[in-house]
C-alpha cells in the first residue's frame, strides 16, 4: 500500500494539471499562470513605419502557459539529474507536429498514455538512481537520523528537481511521504519519495509564476528561478545547471546584462549544440530522411543504407555553419560538404575523412545543396521539384503554401527516359487548374534540377542538357524576387534577403517559445528580427537576442481568483 501512495500522488497531481490545469500539489496561483487576458498588448500602442513595424512603449510579454517538458527535454533532464542515459521518452507517444515543431504548448498536453507513461518511466528511474546513487542523491552519513536526512534530500535534491526552491506546503507533503515509507528502509523510501517528484507538475511542467496572485497589471518580469528555467530550457534542452541555480538563488538574474552574460556562456556548452541540432531537425524535417529509399540507377547504392551517412554529413554542415561564427550569409553560402567515404564515393570527389571538409564552390553553394536535403526533397526515382519550391517558400521564407485540391492527385508525372524533368512536369503549368501554383512553386523547384534524387550533381539528365534556371515570385521582396539561373545563384539571393533572414528568426523565435507567433508578439518578434540583421545574420546574436526580448522575460500580469 505505501508503494501505491507515491504512486497515486504523482498520478492524481499530473491528472489535475491535465485536466484542470490546477496543480494538486501547487501553490493555488499556479493556475492562473497560462492566463494573461489582454496584458500581453500593453507594450504595443500602434503600428509605425511603412514596414508596418510595432511601436512599443512597455513590456509586451506574449501568452505564458503551463509548458510540458519536451520528449528531448525530458531524456536530457533525468540524464543530467540522475545519471541516466536510457531515453525513456522513446517509450513516450509520439508528439504532435505544429508548424514543423514538436515543442508546441498547444498541441502536446497530458493524456491517458503519457500519464502512464511518466508513471513507468518514473518508477524505473526511481529504482535505478537508488540502486546505483543513493550516496550521491540522497547521501546520510552513518549514525545520522534517516528521517533528518530523508528531510535534507527532499530540500536539497527537490530544489534540483523542481529547479527551484521547496515550498514549505510541498516540502510537508514529501516528508510525510518519507516518513510513511521510512519503515521500509532508508533506500526505498528515497525510491517512493522520488519517486513522486518525477510525476509531480512542478517536475513536468514548466511554470512562469510561483506566488500569490496579486492586483498586479501589464507586463511582470519573470522570477529568478522561472528565468533560469526558461534560459536552461531554451539554450541548453535540459535542466538548469548548478550556475544558473546559483545565479537565481542569489537574483543575478536581474538585469539584462546578467542575463545576457547566462545566455552567452550557455551557448559554450555542448548542450546548446544539441538543441541547435534539435532545432535545425525539426525545422528542415530531417526525420523524413529516415527510411528514405532513393534509386541510384547506375550506382550501387540506394535503399536507405545511405540515410546515417547523409545525416551525418548534413549534421556536420550545420554545425560548421552555425557555430564556427555563424552568419545566414554562410548557412547559404558555404560551399563545404563533410563527406564519408561511401558518400565521397557517390559524389566522385576526394574526401581524407568526414570531419574534414571538402570546397565545391561551383557545384555546391550552403544549406540548398548539401547532398542530404537534396536526397529529402526528392521522390524514390527522381528529383522533386514541387517539394523543393514548397520547402524554400514555407521553411525558409515562412509563406504559406496551400495544399493541393482534394480531388487532385499529388504524384509526380512518370519517368520518362526520353525526357528531362522539366520537360515531365511541364504539365502542371499548361494546366490552368494547376498553373495558378505551379507556376510559383516549379518556378523555385526548377532551380535544383542539377541535383539528382541522390543530391548528385549533374549537368545532363537522360543525355539532355539541364535547365535549372528559375524564378521566385510575389514574394515581396525585392531581393528574392526575378529570374535565378541555379541553385547557386538562388542561395546567394537568399543570403541577401531580408525575408529569409526574418524567417529564420521566426522559426527560432517559435521554438524557443513552443507556440506559434500573434499579435501579442509583435513587439518582441520585431526586437529580435532587428537585433538579427543589426549583428550581419550572427545566430550567436540571434539566440541571445530572443532570451533578451520581452516575451521571454516577462509574463503577462495574473488574474485574480
Amino acid at each position: 500500500m505505501k508503494a501505491l501512495t507515491a504512486r497515486s500522488l504523482g498520478l492524481c497531481a499530473l491528472w489535475a494539471v491535465a485536466c484542470t490545469n490546477t496543480p494538486a500539489t501547487m501553490p493555488p496561483d499556479m493556475a492562473h499562470a497560462g492566463s494573461g487576458g489582454s496584458a500581453g498588448t500593453a507594450g504595443m500602442s500602434g503600428s509605425g513605419g511603412s514596414g508596418g513595424a510595432p511601436v512599443c512603449t512597455s513590456p509586451s510579454p506574449g501568452v505564458a502557459p503551463l509548458r510540458l517538458l519536451t520528449h528531448v527535454q525530458y531524456d536530457n533532464t533525468v540524464a543530467d539529474l540522475l545519471g541516466d542515459t536510457t531515453r525513456p521518452s522513446q517509450q513516450f507517444p509520439a508528439e504532435n507536429d505544429v508548424v514543423g515543431f514538436s515543442n508546441n504548448v498547444a498541441a502536446n498536453q497530458a493524456n491517458p498514455r503519457l500519464v502512464e507513461a511518466y508513471q513507468t518511466a518514473a518508477e524505473s528511474l526511481a529504482a535505478t538512481a537508488v540502486a546505483t546513487r543513493l550516496g550521491t542523491i540522497a547521501p546520510c552519513a552513518a549514525g545520522t537520523d534517516n528521517a533528518t536526512c530523508g528531510s535534507t534530500f527532499i530540500q536539497t535534491f527537490g530544489a534540483k528537481v523542481f529547479r527551484r526552491a521547496l515550498t514549505d506546503g510541498e516540502a510537508g507533503i514529501f516528508n510525510t511521504l518519507f516518513n510513511a515509507t521510512l519503515p521500509q528502509g532508508y533506500p526505498k523510501a528515497v525510491e517512493l519519495t522520488l519517486r513522486a517528484m518525477l510525476q509531480s507538475p512542478q517536475f513536468l511542467y514548466r511554470v512562469d509564476a510561483v506566488h500569490a496572485p496579486t492586483t498586479e497589471t501589464g507586463a511582470i518580469a519573470l522570477g529568478p528561478s522561472e528565468l533560469a528555467s526558461r534560459l536552461s530550457y531554451f539554450l541548453t534542452n535540459t535542466t538548469p545547471d548548478d550556475t544558473l541555480l546559483a545565479a537565481a538563488a542569489s537574483n543575478q538574474l536581474a538585469t539584462t546584462a546578467q542575463v545576457e552574460a547566462q545566455a552567452r556562456r550557455l551557448l559554450e556548452t555542448p548542450r546548446a549544440r544539441q538543441m541547435a541540432q534539435d532545432f535545425l531537425g525539426q525545422w528542415l524535417g530531417l526525420a523524413r530522411l529516415d527510411g528514405a529509399a532513393r534509386q541510384a540507377n547506375d550506382e550501387n547504392f540506394g535503399a536507405t543504407e545511405l540515410v546515417p551517412d547523409w545525416k551525418a554529413s548534413l549534421t556536420s554542415f550545420l554545425d560548421d555553419a552555425i557555430w564556427n561564427g555563424g552568419t545566414v550569409n554562410g548557412l547559404y553560402t558555404s560551399p563545404k560538404l563533410f563527406l564519408s567515404s561511401k558518400l565521397a564515393t557517390l559524389y566522385g570527389l576526394s574526401a581524407t575523412d568526414a570531419s574534414t571538409p571538402v570546397s565545391v564552390p561551383t557545384q555546391r553553394s550552403g544549406l540548398l545543396t548539401q547532398p542530404a536535403l537534396m536526397a529529402l526533397l526528392a521522390h524514390a526515382d527522381q528529383s522533386a521539384p514541387v517539394l523543393r519550391g514548397v520547402f524554400v517558400l514555407q521553411q525558409l521564407l515562412c509563406l504559406d503554401v496551400q495544399p493541393p485540391p482534394p480531388n487532385v492527385a499529388a504524384v509526380p508525372p512518370e519517368v520518362d527516359q526520353t525526357a528531362t524533368t522539366r520537360e515531365r512536369f511541364a504539365q502542371h503549368t499548361k494546366d490552368p487548374n494547376c498553373a495558378g501554383c505551379h507556376v510559383v512553386l516549379d518556378g523555385i523547384g526548377f532551380g535544383f534540377e542539377r541535383f539528382d534524387q541522390l543530391g548528385r550533381y549533374r549537368q545532363t539528365e537522360n543525355n539532355l542538357p539541364v535547365d535549372d534556371s528559375g524564378e521566385v515570385l510575389d514574394t515581396g521582396d525585392t531581393t528574392l524576387d526575378g529570374t535565378f539561373s541555379g541553385a547557386l545563384e538562388l542561395s546567394q539571393k537568399l543570403a541577401n534577403s531580408p525575408l529569409a533572414r526574418d524567417c529564420i528568426a521566426t522559426q527560432w523565435y517559435r521554438y524557443a517559445m513552443g507556440r506559434v507567433e500573434d499579435t501579442t508578439d509583435q513587439c518582441s518578434l520585431s526586437d529580435v528580427k532587428s537585433r538579427f540583421t543589426s549583428s550581419n545574420g550572427s545566430f550567436r546574436e540571434l539566440l541571445v537576442g530572443i532570451t533578451l526580448s520581452d516575451a521571454f522575460r516577462y509574463r503577462p500580469a495574473l488574474e485574480n481568483p
